[in-house]
């Protein structure tokens, strides 16, 4: 993984066969994928999310390429609607208990980091508007 303060995400993903020698070695009989997800503010409360897969494996595949490019928007379900599901959950319980602290799992530790990095951008944009 991969992040771009404060707003982009790569990472690579992938699977092999057991004992194939992966992830250091022979990867030529399992899957292997990168993605990119970028989100823009819209509003207070909303946001554009944008995200992109591509993949070392069955490249020539249509109908592959079909189901993973199958979006939100145009009545699929794409690979990506969970995360799209997941983040207007959050948004609806941040909403409704605004005052609610996150609780942060050893399994959120990076997104933990990516928050007190926007963070400290933002502290950091707020101290040089307010020198000016």
């Amino acid at each position: 993984m991969y992040f771009q303060a404060p707003s982009t995400v790569v990472g690579q993903v992938g699977v092999a066969v057991a004992g194939s020698g992966a992830p250091e070695g022979d990867k030529s009989q399992g899957v292997e994928g990168a993605f990119l997800a970028a989100i823009a503010p819209a509003t207070d409360t909303t946001c554009h999310y944008f995200w992109n897969f591509v993949r070392k494996f069955r490249r020539e595949d249509a109908d592959l390429t079909r189901a993973l490019n199958i979006a939100h928007v145009n009545g699929g379900t794409g690979v990506y609607d969970q995360d799209h599901v997941v983040l207007e959950a959050q948004q609806k319980a941040i909403t409704a208990n605004p005052r609610t602290p996150f609780y942060n799992l050893n399994i959120d530790a990076g997104a933990l980091w990516a928050r007190k990095a926007i963070d400290r951008m933002c502290a950091h944009e707020n101290a040089r508007g307010s020198a000016s």
